[in-house]
């Protein structure tokens, strides 16, 4: 969605800056069969980076390491292993890029696409790296998307490799439709597999977020291409495919209950054409939906954990899989932040939209291959 004026993300002081007042924020907590609280630490500055976020579970519920991603710098826990690479895979072939910041190109079709590629400074020869992809909103570019939210800046330091796609003239196309520009879901599938073959991804964990139409298209790619995404944290986004096979990733929706673009219920003044149509669909309505694809039961009621955050989250989901929102009381069509300088009309975030999503990754990997089971040759007598 357009992003008014007055609702422009707002810059924010260096990351090394920032205060290390630890902050807890509860995100989601599944009454029953799941509960998965993130204890937020906002952690800043030189090469120690103070506590890490942790994502507990309830006793008696599977899940992934507690620990940094893959057990990058700052994780608690040993390294996920990756799934068999295939022949062409960097896990096998030893290939790796080299730690940083650089635009990428990749082949999509006729046409040449770009995106921004930061690289942890890890031993890539050492283990499978994570993988976020992380989408700008309409009218900008990958350089904007880190001004404010510093995904490459902060999840580098945590172990993962950050993606940030250029959409074609600003815009990304997850209507699917030919007059609004290029296939976006196979420029997302063409950087995946280029990356892949040049460097050791841990396919269990790609992620995928966003801002507006940039969640739009974290939402379109994750439906898009089933059993690719392990999560995918949407910020203000609007619309949900109407089809998402699974199997469908974890979800948590981040979003501004006085949002003027997206708002919580819905509606809203349809956009011209090639997007008209787009109108944001209820919030509670596009989560029913979501949660019924994961195999989520109903959604808990509202929950108001302080005055500034809500919550609301689907209980009885399948094994490591969780669907919720965490909503900003207050807060505006934005990426919450609460260092940055809040724009005008929107109330301060209480909590990092990047320290809950990155929070979030590292509790919900991809499931682990399925081991093969014996054949009756090799099965022991009885």
């Amino acid at each position: 969605m357009t992003v008014p004026p007055g609702d422009r993300r707002s810059s924010r002081r260096s990351v090394a800056r920032r205060d290390r007042n630890p902050r807890w924020v509860p995100v989601t907590a599944a009454a029953g069969a799941i509960l998965i609280i993130i204890g937020l630490v906002l952690y800043f500055g030189g090469d120690d980076p103070g506590p890490q976020t942790r994502v507990g579970q309830s006793a008696g519920t599977a899940g992934g390491p507690t620990g940094g991603p893959g057990g990058g710098p700052g994780a608690t826990g040993p390294p996920t292993p990756a799934p068999a690479p295939t022949a062409a895979s960097g896990c096998v072939t030893a290939r790796t890029i080299a730690a940083g910041s650089s635009q990428q190109s990749v082949r999509v079709g006729a046409d040449t696409r770009t995106y921004q590629l930061a690289v942890p400074a890890v031993d890539a020869h050492a283990r499978a790296l994570p993988l976020v992809l992380a989408f700008h909103a309409f009218g900008e570019d990958p350089a904007a998307l880190e001004r404010y939210a510093h995904l490459a800046e902060i999840g580098t330091t945590t172990g993962y490799v950050v993606v940030t796609p250029n959409g074609a003239n600003g815009r990304w196309n997850f209507p699917r439709r030919a007059t609004i520009g290029p296939d976006d879901v196979a420029f997302v599938a063409a950087i995946i597999g280029d990356l892949g073959t040049r460097m050791c991804l841990d396919t269990r964990r790609v992620f995928a977020t966003g801002l507006a139409d940039g969640a739009d298209m974290a939402i379109t790619a994750a439906c898009a291409l089933p059993g690719t995404f392990a999560a995918v944290v949407p910020v203000a986004f609007a619309v949900l495919p109407a089809s998402c096979p699974g199997p469908v990733p974890s979800l948590l929706a981040i979003n501004g209950t006085s949002d003027p673009v997206t708002p919580l219920e819905g509606g809203g003044a349809d956009r011209p054409a090639p997007f008209d149509g787009t109108q944001a669909q209820p919030m509670q309505a596009r989560l029913d939906r979501y949660a019924g694809s994961v195999g989520c039961g109903p959604a808990n009621t509202w929950v108001r954990d302080t005055t500034a955050l809500r919550r609301l989250v689907f209980t009885a989901c399948p094994r490591g899989r969780d669907v919720g929102l965490l909503a900003s009381v207050g807060g505006g069509h934005v990426w919450p932040d609460p260092d940055a300088d809040p724009p005008k009309g929107a109330a301060r975030a209480q909590f990092s939209a990047t320290e809950v999503a990155l929070a979030f990754f590292r509790g919900h990997p991809g499931p682990a291959p399925a081991t093969p089971a014996p054949s009756a040759a090799g099965a022991s007598p009885r």
